[in-house]
């Protein structure tokens, strides 16, 4: 019997690939808190280096709004809501490694769609969680 090893960045494709065909999103990658990608799945319009780039700074810049304002909590998450887009980056914090999980979306049309859309990036950290921790141990 032969078994086949997916690679770390195949299983976060698929995750991603899953992300995409569920809530028609435009793109959506995984990277580093450097803006490294470490998997994407994008229309061909769409620079996932770009995307990457710019959920590393929503980042940067939301933690240290954070800081100044003396939140003393933990980002989570970044919402940019544009007339027709919507970018969701969220942060994922593993033995102080911290990834990014970036989405460009069409604006939900409510708040039900927009809840499955939070479902949807819940249920893709959760699977993303066992590689995401092999990655951190590197």
């Amino acid at each position: 019997m032969r078994i086949e090893v997916l690679e770390i960045p195949g299983r976060l494709d698929l995750i991603l690939k899953e992300l995409n065909e569920n809530a028609g999103f435009r793109a959506s990658l995984f990277s580093t808190s450097a803006g490294l990608v470490l998997a994407s799945q994008r229309e061909p319009d769409v620079d996932e280096a770009v995307v990457a780039a710019m959920g590393s700074l929503l980042s940067d810049t939301a933690s240290k709004v954070g800081e100044e304002l003396s939140l003393n909590s933990e980002l989570e998450s970044i919402k940019v809501l544009f007339k027709e887009f919507l970018i969701i980056c969220r942060n994922i914090e593993i033995e102080k490694t911290l990834f990014i999980l970036a989405v460009l979306a069409p604006v939900p049309e409510s708040q039900e769609i927009e809840k499955y859309y939070d479902q949807l990036l819940d249920w893709a950290e959760e699977n993303a969680l066992p590689e995401l921790k092999s990655l951190a141990s590197i």
